[in-house]
């Protein structure tokens, strides 16, 4: 199946699922690439699937279930896996390179007032499985199954005219030797980042966008020498949400591999742009 069909088949499978419910937006997953502040406390599960494209026929894939688990925290599921194994590599750079992830985190609120909400969300990401990046000039495929530990902190600011603004903090703790047969490879080691998003919505329709900045660490491969380095990370784009129907359907632009704290940071090489389809819906 074409990958444009693929994305028009997972966004109408969730579509599908979150139909008969009733309306209301659901802002938990944040932007594109950074959390929302605020603790999911509805009695209902916010439920999401994703899909990130690039050329060539190379794909991310991402289902999250967000769920209250007591007064001002919350618990976020997410199952991650990517396929970079199409005809064409991104960039040059990435071929053949697989991950699958489960990440589990929670989100407990820290301070809220009129304008400024401030929450702590620690967690883990588990490899299914060994995660394999292929280098393309070599080549060779770099093995890494090490758990990710990860933190963010969230600040949002909320305007009077009801922008939301975040600035994230957020520490990630990849690998710093991945295995390469029987020897070892630089890998992007602990990573301090720090983000910054814009949301605003009126009516039924949203804008949002994010981008982060690498202070320690690397989180991408330099097309020129292949060798870790560090990137911009951003993402732009809109949402929607139908009178009817507790769902919404966000389209965007961006060159982050996917939605978890971890794939969230790795930036495409060359800043390769994909374009993501994500549809939540509360049950």
């Amino acid at each position: 199946m074409p990958r444009f069909g693929r994305l028009y088949l997972v966004a109408a499978l969730v579509a599908a699922m979150c139909a008969p419910l009733a309306c209301a937006w659901a802002e938990g997953f944040g932007t594109a690439n950074l959390p929302d502040a605020e603790p999911w406390q509805s009695d209902t599960q916010l439920l999401s699937g994703e899909i990130r494209l690039w050329a060539g026929d190379n794909q991310t894939y991402a289902l999250r279930g967000l769920s209250r688990v007591g007064t001002d925290l919350d618990a976020e599921l997410t199952l991650f896996t990517m396929d970079t194994s199409g005809e064409d590599a991104i960039a040059g750079t990435v071929r053949a390179s697989r991950a699958t992830l489960i990440g589990l985190n929670f989100k407990w609120l820290a301070h809220r007032d009129e304008r400024l909400t401030v929450s702590v969300i620690p967690g883990v990401e588990f490899p299914i499985g060994d995660m394999e990046g292929t280098n393309t000039t070599i080549p060779a495929t770099a093995i890494s199954d090490d758990i990710i530990p990860v933190l963010s902190v969230p600040i949002q600011w909320r305007s009077e005219q009801g922008i939301l603004v975040t600035l994230v903090p957020r520490y990630i703790g990849f690998d710093e030797a991945p295995a390469v047969g029987a020897q070892t490879i630089e890998g992007f080691n602990d990573v301090i980042a720090i983000g910054a998003g814009a949301w605003y919505g009126r009516g039924r329709f949203a804008l949002h966008a994010d981008a982060q900045v690498v202070l320690e660490g690397g989180n991408t491969i330099d097309p020129a020498n292949n060798r870790v380095t560090d990137d911009l990370v951003w993402s732009a784009g809109g949402a929607w949400s139908p009178e009817a129907g507790d769902w919404q359907v966000d389209l965007f632009a961006t060159n982050a591999a996917g939605p978890t704290a971890a794939t969230s940071i790795i930036a495409t090489p060359d800043q390769s742009v994909g374009v993501g389809v994500r549809v939540s819906g509360e049950f």
